[in-house]
Protein backbone atom coordinates (compact mmCIF):
# COMPACT_ATOMS: atom_id res chain seq x y z
CA UNK A 1 0.00 0.00 0.00
CA UNK A 2 1.16 3.58 -1.16
CA UNK A 3 3.23 5.28 2.18
CA UNK A 4 0.43 7.92 2.90
CA UNK A 5 2.62 10.74 5.13
CA UNK A 6 0.89 14.12 7.00
CA UNK A 7 3.26 16.87 7.46
CA UNK A 8 3.04 20.19 9.27
CA UNK A 9 4.12 22.80 7.11
CA UNK A 10 4.65 26.18 9.46
CA UNK A 11 6.07 30.03 8.30
CA UNK A 12 9.10 31.98 9.05
CA UNK A 13 8.95 32.75 12.71
CA UNK A 14 5.41 31.09 13.26
CA UNK A 15 4.39 28.44 15.32
CA UNK A 16 1.03 27.22 14.00
CA UNK A 17 0.73 26.14 10.02
CA UNK A 18 -1.43 23.27 7.88
CA UNK A 19 -1.21 20.10 7.88
CA UNK A 20 -0.60 18.45 4.28
CA UNK A 21 -0.66 15.16 3.15
CA UNK A 22 2.56 13.38 0.94
CA UNK A 23 2.99 10.44 -1.27
CA UNK A 24 3.78 8.95 -4.57
CA UNK A 25 1.20 7.99 -7.74
CA UNK A 26 4.24 5.67 -9.68
CA UNK A 27 7.05 8.00 -9.60
CA UNK A 28 5.48 11.24 -9.22
CA UNK A 29 5.11 13.03 -6.06
CA UNK A 30 1.34 14.39 -4.77
CA UNK A 31 1.04 16.64 -1.98
CA UNK A 32 -1.36 18.91 -1.01
CA UNK A 33 -3.38 20.77 1.73
CA UNK A 34 -5.57 19.38 4.25
CA UNK A 35 -6.28 22.62 5.18
CA UNK A 36 -6.54 21.76 8.84
CA UNK A 37 -4.50 24.62 10.93
CA UNK A 38 -2.72 23.99 14.11
CA UNK A 39 -0.40 25.00 16.32
CA UNK A 40 3.41 23.28 16.20
CA UNK A 41 3.20 22.07 19.81
CA UNK A 42 -0.23 20.09 19.22
CA UNK A 43 0.95 18.02 16.22
CA UNK A 44 2.65 14.58 16.61
CA UNK A 45 4.63 14.02 13.83
CA UNK A 46 5.40 10.39 15.08
CA UNK A 47 1.60 9.70 15.85
CA UNK A 48 0.45 10.80 12.53
CA UNK A 49 -2.10 13.39 14.89
CA UNK A 50 -3.35 16.36 15.99
CA UNK A 51 -3.03 16.23 19.85
CA UNK A 52 -5.42 16.94 22.65
CA UNK A 53 -4.31 20.10 23.34
CA UNK A 54 -5.84 21.97 20.48
CA UNK A 55 -9.63 22.07 21.52
CA UNK A 56 -10.29 20.70 18.06
CA UNK A 57 -8.59 18.18 18.04
CA UNK A 58 -11.08 15.21 17.35
CA UNK A 59 -12.53 17.24 14.39
CA UNK A 60 -9.31 17.93 12.87
CA UNK A 61 -7.99 14.16 13.19
CA UNK A 62 -11.30 13.19 11.42
CA UNK A 63 -11.04 15.49 8.66
CA UNK A 64 -7.41 14.07 8.35
CA UNK A 65 -8.54 9.95 8.25
CA UNK A 66 -10.82 10.61 6.10
CA UNK A 67 -8.01 12.19 3.18
CA UNK A 68 -6.38 9.25 4.05
CA UNK A 69 -9.87 6.94 3.65
CA UNK A 70 -10.48 8.67 0.02
CA UNK A 71 -6.77 8.37 -1.61
CA UNK A 72 -6.44 4.64 0.09
CA UNK A 73 -9.71 4.25 -1.63
CA UNK A 74 -8.64 5.56 -5.27
CA UNK A 75 -5.42 3.15 -5.09
CA UNK A 76 -8.02 0.49 -3.97
CA UNK A 77 -10.27 1.08 -6.98
CA UNK A 78 -8.02 1.37 -9.65
CA UNK A 79 -6.01 -1.43 -8.75
CA UNK A 80 -9.39 -4.08 -8.18
CA UNK A 81 -9.50 -2.56 -12.02
CA UNK A 82 -6.25 -3.42 -13.29
CA UNK A 83 -6.52 0.29 -14.54
CA UNK A 84 -3.02 2.47 -14.81
CA UNK A 85 -3.18 5.34 -12.25
CA UNK A 86 -1.12 8.35 -12.98
CA UNK A 87 -1.22 11.82 -11.16
CA UNK A 88 -3.48 12.98 -13.13
CA UNK A 89 -6.11 10.80 -12.94
CA UNK A 90 -5.50 10.36 -9.44
CA UNK A 91 -6.08 14.10 -8.56
CA UNK A 92 -9.77 13.75 -11.19
CA UNK A 93 -10.56 10.58 -8.85
CA UNK A 94 -10.02 12.15 -5.63
CA UNK A 95 -11.49 15.35 -6.39
CA UNK A 96 -14.46 13.80 -7.62
CA UNK A 97 -18.03 14.30 -6.16
CA UNK A 98 -19.45 11.25 -4.54
CA UNK A 99 -23.08 12.90 -3.59
CA UNK A 100 -24.99 9.81 -5.63
CA UNK A 101 -25.17 6.31 -4.39
CA UNK A 102 -25.75 4.94 -7.76
CA UNK A 103 -25.81 5.93 -11.22
CA UNK A 104 -29.34 5.68 -11.58
CA UNK A 105 -29.63 8.47 -8.59
CA UNK A 106 -27.56 10.27 -10.85
CA UNK A 107 -29.17 9.99 -13.75
CA UNK A 108 -33.22 10.31 -11.98
CA UNK A 109 -31.57 13.53 -10.46
CA UNK A 110 -30.15 14.40 -13.91
CA UNK A 111 -33.15 13.70 -15.67
CA UNK A 112 -35.91 15.87 -12.82
CA UNK A 113 -32.97 19.32 -13.79
CA UNK A 114 -34.04 18.99 -17.55
CA UNK A 115 -38.07 18.05 -17.10
CA UNK A 116 -39.08 21.72 -17.19
CA UNK A 117 -38.18 21.11 -21.23
CA UNK A 118 -38.62 17.45 -22.08
CA UNK A 119 -41.75 15.76 -23.04
CA UNK A 120 -43.40 13.67 -20.74
CA UNK A 121 -42.93 10.60 -23.04
CA UNK A 122 -39.58 11.68 -23.46
CA UNK A 123 -39.24 10.88 -19.38
CA UNK A 124 -41.13 7.75 -19.32
CA UNK A 125 -39.09 6.43 -22.04
CA UNK A 126 -36.30 7.09 -20.80
CA UNK A 127 -37.19 6.39 -17.41
CA UNK A 128 -38.05 2.75 -18.58
CA UNK A 129 -34.06 2.44 -19.68
CA UNK A 130 -33.17 3.21 -16.04
CA UNK A 131 -35.35 0.91 -14.95
CA UNK A 132 -33.80 -2.32 -16.98
CA UNK A 133 -30.91 -0.77 -15.57
CA UNK A 134 -31.84 -1.06 -12.38
CA UNK A 135 -33.27 -4.44 -12.61
CA UNK A 136 -29.86 -5.70 -13.96
CA UNK A 137 -27.57 -4.24 -11.94
CA UNK A 138 -28.72 -2.86 -8.49
CA UNK A 139 -26.22 -0.58 -6.64
CA UNK A 140 -24.95 0.33 -9.60
CA UNK A 141 -22.07 2.77 -9.10
CA UNK A 142 -21.50 5.12 -11.45
CA UNK A 143 -17.51 4.00 -11.26
CA UNK A 144 -18.82 0.73 -12.49
CA UNK A 145 -20.25 2.20 -15.93
CA UNK A 146 -17.57 1.46 -18.41
CA UNK A 147 -17.21 -0.41 -21.54
CA UNK A 148 -17.56 -4.15 -19.63
CA UNK A 149 -20.71 -2.97 -18.57
CA UNK A 150 -21.80 -1.41 -22.02
CA UNK A 151 -21.14 -4.57 -23.17
CA UNK A 152 -22.88 -7.00 -20.47
CA UNK A 153 -26.21 -4.41 -21.19
CA UNK A 154 -26.29 -4.25 -24.79
CA UNK A 155 -25.95 -7.97 -24.68
CA UNK A 156 -28.73 -8.47 -22.15
CA UNK A 157 -31.23 -6.60 -24.03
CA UNK A 158 -30.78 -8.55 -27.08
CA UNK A 159 -30.39 -12.15 -25.45
CA UNK A 160 -32.75 -11.74 -22.24
CA UNK A 161 -35.48 -9.01 -22.77
CA UNK A 162 -35.92 -10.03 -26.55
CA UNK A 163 -35.45 -6.13 -27.84
CA UNK A 164 -34.55 -5.83 -31.51
CA UNK A 165 -31.54 -4.08 -32.43
CA UNK A 166 -33.08 -0.78 -32.88
CA UNK A 167 -34.57 -0.75 -30.04
CA UNK A 168 -31.28 -1.54 -28.08
CA UNK A 169 -29.48 0.62 -29.74
CA UNK A 170 -32.30 3.49 -29.05
CA UNK A 171 -31.82 2.44 -25.14
CA UNK A 172 -28.12 2.81 -25.85
CA UNK A 173 -28.75 6.33 -26.82
CA UNK A 174 -30.46 7.27 -23.53
CA UNK A 175 -28.26 5.44 -21.74
CA UNK A 176 -25.06 7.80 -23.14
CA UNK A 177 -26.62 10.68 -22.51
CA UNK A 178 -26.36 10.25 -19.14
CA UNK A 179 -22.70 8.82 -19.55
CA UNK A 180 -22.03 12.07 -21.00
CA UNK A 181 -23.77 14.25 -18.01
CA UNK A 182 -21.95 11.88 -15.37
CA UNK A 183 -18.77 12.64 -17.07
CA UNK A 184 -18.95 16.33 -17.99
CA UNK A 185 -20.03 16.83 -14.07
CA UNK A 186 -16.76 15.00 -13.03
CA UNK A 187 -18.30 11.88 -11.71
CA UNK A 188 -16.42 10.00 -14.26
CA UNK A 189 -13.00 9.43 -14.56
CA UNK A 190 -13.36 8.14 -18.51
CA UNK A 191 -16.06 7.77 -21.04
CA UNK A 192 -16.79 4.74 -22.09
CA UNK A 193 -18.64 5.81 -25.13
CA UNK A 194 -15.56 7.46 -26.09
CA UNK A 195 -14.56 3.73 -27.37
CA UNK A 196 -18.21 2.17 -27.75
CA UNK A 197 -19.86 3.27 -30.78
CA UNK A 198 -23.79 2.80 -31.09
CA UNK A 199 -24.48 1.29 -34.30
CA UNK A 200 -26.41 3.02 -36.55
CA UNK A 201 -29.58 0.49 -37.71
CA UNK A 202 -32.35 1.39 -40.52
CA UNK A 203 -36.19 -0.14 -39.16
CA UNK A 204 -37.70 -2.32 -41.58
CA UNK A 205 -41.01 -0.07 -42.50
CA UNK A 206 -44.34 -1.97 -42.33
CA UNK A 207 -46.60 -0.39 -44.25
CA UNK A 208 -49.95 -1.84 -46.44
CA UNK A 209 -50.32 -2.21 -50.17
CA UNK A 210 -53.57 -0.75 -51.72
CA UNK A 211 -55.50 -3.92 -51.98
CA UNK A 212 -54.42 -4.73 -47.91
CA UNK A 213 -55.55 -0.78 -46.55
CA UNK A 214 -58.89 -1.35 -49.16
CA UNK A 215 -59.62 -4.86 -47.05
CA UNK A 216 -58.85 -3.13 -44.05
CA UNK A 217 -61.69 -0.57 -44.84
CA UNK A 218 -64.12 -3.18 -46.05
CA UNK A 219 -63.33 -5.25 -42.58
CA UNK A 220 -64.20 -1.60 -40.84
CA UNK A 221 -67.52 -1.22 -42.86
CA UNK A 222 -68.19 -4.59 -42.40
CA UNK A 223 -69.86 -4.77 -38.35
CA UNK A 224 -68.52 -7.76 -37.54
CA UNK A 225 -65.98 -6.30 -35.47
CA UNK A 226 -66.20 -5.89 -31.80
CA UNK A 227 -66.25 -2.68 -30.19
CA UNK A 228 -63.25 -2.57 -29.28
CA UNK A 229 -60.96 -3.92 -32.02
CA UNK A 230 -63.46 -1.54 -34.48
CA UNK A 231 -62.15 1.59 -32.53
CA UNK A 232 -58.83 0.53 -32.84
CA UNK A 233 -59.40 -0.14 -36.60
CA UNK A 234 -60.59 3.29 -36.96
CA UNK A 235 -58.04 4.95 -35.22
CA UNK A 236 -55.58 2.82 -37.66
CA UNK A 237 -57.60 3.92 -40.50
CA UNK A 238 -57.52 7.80 -39.33
CA UNK A 239 -53.68 7.01 -39.68
CA UNK A 240 -53.42 5.76 -42.86
CA UNK A 241 -55.04 8.75 -44.21
CA UNK A 242 -53.89 11.63 -42.30
CA UNK A 243 -49.87 10.72 -41.80
CA UNK A 244 -50.34 11.68 -37.70
CA UNK A 245 -48.54 9.65 -35.45
CA UNK A 246 -50.63 8.51 -32.91
CA UNK A 247 -49.60 10.97 -30.29
CA UNK A 248 -50.55 13.74 -32.39
CA UNK A 249 -53.35 12.47 -32.98
CA UNK A 250 -54.92 12.03 -30.04
CA UNK A 251 -54.05 15.97 -29.41
CA UNK A 252 -56.10 16.88 -32.77
CA UNK A 253 -58.95 19.21 -32.37
CA UNK A 254 -62.16 19.03 -34.40
CA UNK A 255 -61.48 23.13 -34.53
CA UNK A 256 -58.32 22.33 -36.72
CA UNK A 257 -60.09 21.03 -39.40
CA UNK A 258 -61.21 22.80 -43.08
CA UNK A 259 -63.13 21.65 -45.79
CA UNK A 260 -60.05 21.07 -47.63
CA UNK A 261 -57.20 20.70 -45.22
CA UNK A 262 -56.03 20.14 -40.85
CA UNK A 263 -53.31 22.20 -39.50
CA UNK A 264 -50.97 20.90 -36.21
CA UNK A 265 -48.22 21.46 -34.65
CA UNK A 266 -46.10 17.71 -34.22
CA UNK A 267 -45.61 17.12 -30.54
CA UNK A 268 -42.11 15.53 -31.26
CA UNK A 269 -40.63 18.85 -32.48
CA UNK A 270 -42.67 21.35 -30.47
CA UNK A 271 -39.47 21.65 -27.75
CA UNK A 272 -37.04 21.89 -30.22
CA UNK A 273 -38.43 23.53 -33.92
CA UNK A 274 -42.61 24.09 -34.17
CA UNK A 275 -43.55 25.06 -37.17
CA UNK A 276 -47.22 24.41 -38.10
CA UNK A 277 -48.19 21.57 -40.87
CA UNK A 278 -50.63 21.45 -42.93
CA UNK A 279 -52.23 18.14 -44.38
CA UNK A 280 -54.73 18.13 -47.46
CA UNK A 281 -58.37 16.48 -46.44
CA UNK A 282 -58.93 13.29 -48.52
CA UNK A 283 -62.40 11.78 -49.15
CA UNK A 284 -61.81 8.40 -47.14
CA UNK A 285 -59.87 10.94 -44.16
CA UNK A 286 -63.30 13.07 -44.43
CA UNK A 287 -65.20 9.92 -43.89
CA UNK A 288 -63.56 8.58 -41.42
CA UNK A 289 -63.20 11.31 -38.99
CA UNK A 290 -67.16 11.96 -40.07
CA UNK A 291 -67.80 8.54 -38.73
CA UNK A 292 -65.65 9.30 -35.50
CA UNK A 293 -67.45 12.80 -34.06
CA UNK A 294 -71.01 12.32 -35.62
CA UNK A 295 -72.18 16.35 -35.74
CA UNK A 296 -70.02 17.42 -33.21
CA UNK A 297 -68.34 20.58 -34.43
CA UNK A 298 -65.55 21.00 -32.03
CA UNK A 299 -63.44 19.33 -29.62
CA UNK A 300 -61.33 16.11 -29.81
CA UNK A 301 -61.26 13.82 -32.99
CA UNK A 302 -60.90 10.55 -30.79
CA UNK A 303 -62.34 9.52 -28.31
CA UNK A 304 -62.72 6.79 -25.35
CA UNK A 305 -60.36 4.70 -27.64
CA UNK A 306 -58.15 1.96 -26.01
CA UNK A 307 -54.83 2.45 -24.36
CA UNK A 308 -52.07 2.55 -27.77
CA UNK A 309 -50.65 -1.15 -25.91
CA UNK A 310 -54.28 -2.74 -26.49
CA UNK A 311 -55.14 -0.62 -29.76
CA UNK A 312 -51.69 -2.78 -31.07
CA UNK A 313 -53.15 -5.94 -29.68
CA UNK A 314 -56.66 -5.56 -31.88
CA UNK A 315 -54.75 -4.60 -34.85
CA UNK A 316 -52.40 -7.89 -34.65
CA UNK A 317 -56.35 -9.80 -34.22
CA UNK A 318 -57.17 -7.81 -37.34
CA UNK A 319 -54.09 -9.33 -38.93
CA UNK A 320 -54.70 -12.55 -38.33
CA UNK A 321 -57.85 -12.07 -39.60
CA UNK A 322 -57.30 -10.53 -43.02
CA UNK A 323 -53.90 -13.31 -43.27
CA UNK A 324 -51.91 -9.90 -43.86
CA UNK A 325 -49.23 -11.74 -42.70
CA UNK A 326 -47.84 -8.48 -41.07
CA UNK A 327 -46.93 -7.09 -37.72
CA UNK A 328 -50.04 -4.15 -37.79
CA UNK A 329 -49.48 -1.70 -35.08
CA UNK A 330 -50.16 2.34 -35.02
CA UNK A 331 -47.10 3.51 -36.54
CA UNK A 332 -47.60 0.85 -39.67
CA UNK A 333 -50.80 3.52 -40.42
CA UNK A 334 -48.30 6.93 -40.90
CA UNK A 335 -46.03 4.46 -42.83
CA UNK A 336 -49.01 3.41 -44.89
CA UNK A 337 -49.65 6.89 -45.58
CA UNK A 338 -46.04 7.92 -46.63
CA UNK A 339 -45.75 4.77 -49.18
CA UNK A 340 -48.73 5.29 -50.92
CA UNK A 341 -48.51 9.07 -51.16
CA UNK A 342 -44.78 8.86 -52.78
CA UNK A 343 -46.08 5.79 -54.65
CA UNK A 344 -48.56 7.82 -56.80
CA UNK A 345 -46.73 10.91 -56.61
CA UNK A 346 -43.05 10.73 -56.65
CA UNK A 347 -42.86 14.09 -54.45
CA UNK A 348 -40.24 13.45 -51.77
CA UNK A 349 -40.14 17.01 -50.85
CA UNK A 350 -44.29 17.61 -50.63
CA UNK A 351 -44.05 14.34 -48.20
CA UNK A 352 -41.50 15.90 -46.04
CA UNK A 353 -43.70 18.93 -45.49
CA UNK A 354 -46.67 16.73 -44.92
CA UNK A 355 -44.86 14.33 -42.42
CA UNK A 356 -43.29 17.18 -40.28
CA UNK A 357 -39.76 16.37 -40.77
CA UNK A 358 -36.99 18.29 -39.65
CA UNK A 359 -34.67 15.99 -42.35
CA UNK A 360 -34.81 14.99 -45.73
CA UNK A 361 -33.29 11.82 -43.86
CA UNK A 362 -36.20 11.04 -42.55
CA UNK A 363 -37.96 10.99 -45.36
CA UNK A 364 -35.88 9.38 -47.24
CA UNK A 365 -37.15 5.84 -45.30
CA UNK A 366 -39.56 5.62 -47.66
CA UNK A 367 -37.63 5.99 -50.37
CA UNK A 368 -37.64 2.25 -50.98
CA UNK A 369 -41.08 3.24 -52.75
CA UNK A 370 -39.18 5.59 -55.79
CA UNK A 371 -36.28 2.48 -56.01
CA UNK A 372 -39.73 -0.45 -56.76
CA UNK A 373 -40.90 2.47 -59.55
CA UNK A 374 -37.53 2.79 -61.10
CA UNK A 375 -37.37 -1.19 -61.58
CA UNK A 376 -40.59 -1.49 -62.73
CA UNK A 377 -39.88 1.55 -64.78
CA UNK A 378 -37.33 0.37 -66.56
CA UNK A 379 -38.93 -2.98 -66.83
CA UNK A 380 -41.81 -2.24 -69.17
CA UNK A 381 -39.95 0.51 -71.14
CA UNK A 382 -37.42 -2.07 -72.88
CA UNK A 383 -40.32 -4.77 -72.29
CA UNK A 384 -40.57 -5.07 -76.20
CA UNK A 385 -36.54 -5.41 -76.88
CA UNK A 386 -35.17 -8.54 -77.08
CA UNK A 387 -31.66 -10.09 -78.48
Amino acid sequence: MNNIRFELRTYAKSNEGYIWVNFYVGRCKVHFTTKVEVMKKNWSDSKQMVLQGDKDAKDKNLIIENIRARITDVFVKYRLKDRKLTKETFMRAYHRPHDYDTFVDFARDYMKKLAARTKKSTQSSQEAVLKKIEARYPGLSIDEVDKDFLNDFYGYMLKELGNNMNTANKNMTVLKKYVNAAFDAGYMDENPFKKWKIKKTTASVVYLTEEELQDCMDLYMSGELDEKHHKSLEVFLLLCFSSLHIGDARRLQMEQFTEETFTYYRQKLETRNPKPIMVPVSAPLRDIIHNMVGVRKKGPVIEKVPADQTMNECLKDVSDRLELNKKLSLKVGRHTFATIFLRKTKDLACLKEIMGHSEFRETLVYAHVLSETKIEGVSTAFAGFSF
